[in-house]
């Protein structure tokens, strides 16, 4: 066989094989080499509390590769971070911001979780804001409260009926 049907073949059998030849990790860009360990690192740091530093790191990456899915990817796990309760530096509105840009973002992985989040964030901001406006006493001290007014109101009116009575039967002439 010359070069030229060995060419021929091997062209064959990658299109047989669907093209599934991925580059070797060497040749993909620094970006894609890259965010496996990062994420896993503030992945771990997030499981130890530590999220603060995993925003750091999810925050670095991006500054360090901007305009690449996986600076994408960075911002959608520092939204996620930013909504979770455990994270004492938690913010609503910061994790929506978050989540629009990641929105926004083409060739995204998880644009569909994002929106779901970003609904859960949005409502979640609107019960933190109907607390916010109600009273601090809880519903069942207003329902005593207002039990309790009705009883006093009910007991004030029959004083006055009894006062009433009592004018009456004193302006009664005297037989």
């Amino acid at each position: 066989m010359n070069a030229r049907h060995v060419r021929g073949a091997a062209l064959v059998l990658l299109l047989a094989s669907g093209g599934c030849l991925s580059r070797p990790r060497f040749l993909q860009p620094e970006a894609q080499r890259s965010w496996p360990a990062t994420y896993l690192s503030a992945q771990n740091a997030a499981d130890h509390g530590g999220y603060d530093d995993a925003d750091r790191i999810l925050a670095d990456f991006a500054k360090g590769h901007p305009n690449t899915t996986q600076a994408a990817e960075a911002g959608y796990w520092r939204a996620v971070y930013k909504l979770d309760p455990a994270n004492k530096s938690a913010s609503t509105r910061e994790a929506i911001a978050g989540l629009d840009a990641y929105i926004a973002s083409s060739n995204v992985d998880h644009r569909g979780e994002a929106m779901t989040l970003r609904r859960l964030a949005t409502q979640l901001m609107s019960l933190d804001r109907a607390l916010a406006q109600k009273p601090d006493e809880p519903p069942v001290a207003a329902k005593s409260r207002d039990e309790e007014v009705q009883k006093l109101r009910d007991e004030l009116q029959a004083t006055k009926d009894e006062l009433e009575r009592i004018k009456r039967r004193l302006a009664a002439p005297k037989p």
